[in-house]
């Protein structure tokens, strides 16, 4: 046996060992993927709510009633909503748009095609290194839209407290004028 011949003959077996090392990677990556458009769906329902939150108008009787510092923490609360929702709406964006890049059309072309583990090793080691690149971007990008979501969520929270508290002040508000108007006849 030549020395040539050697290297031919242990290639085969450092692909595959390549390739083995491959398909847990992508399998991460699939797993990172799906956590990503998990974590969309919440968004746009959160995303929905604040928008909601947004429109909601107080009715005549919540607008008399209601206490000047109630007024000024719901109206505050919803102001921090104009600068929420840009941030929900490109994480959205950027989550819908990351499962149709060229660089995961590539990815999941190659991980489809039953030839790969064939291929010689500095083509495996070339998707190794975009395997890693693109598990790094959707992490980043998961750890992005998880700081997002609690952001979104703790305002529209912040919200409904807000007008929760508006409104049951409002709603006794009347009743306490009566009793003190009731008071001062008395008197």
């Amino acid at each position: 046996m030549s020395v040539s011949e050697q290297p031919e003959s242990g290639e085969p077996e450092v692909a595959s060992a390549k390739w083995q090392e491959l398909e847990p990677r992508w399998k991460v990556v699939l797993g990172l993927e799906a956590t990503i458009d998990t974590l969309r769906l919440s968004m746009e329902g959160v995303r929905a709510e604040m928008e909601a939150s947004l429109k909601r108008n107080l009715t005549a009787e919540e607008k008399v009633n209601a206490l000047a510092a109630d007024m000024v923490q719901w109206t505050k609360a919803k102001s921090r909503i104009h600068y929420a929702l840009p941030k929900a709406r490109e994480f959205i964006h950027r989550a819908v748009w990351v499962k149709g890049t060229p660089e995961r059309k590539k990815l999941d072309e190659f991980f489809k095609n039953p030839i790969g583990a064939h291929l010689p090793v500095p083509e495996i080691d070339r998707v190794l290194g975009e395997l890693e690149n693109w598990r790094k971007d959707l992490q980043f990008l998961s750890a992005h839209g998880v700081t997002v979501h609690q952001e979104c969520k703790s305002i529209s929270a912040d919200v409904q407290a807000a007008l929760r508290t508006l409104q049951r002040n409002a709603a006794a508000r009347p009743a306490k004028k009566r009793g003190a108007t009731g008071a001062q006849r008395k008197l």
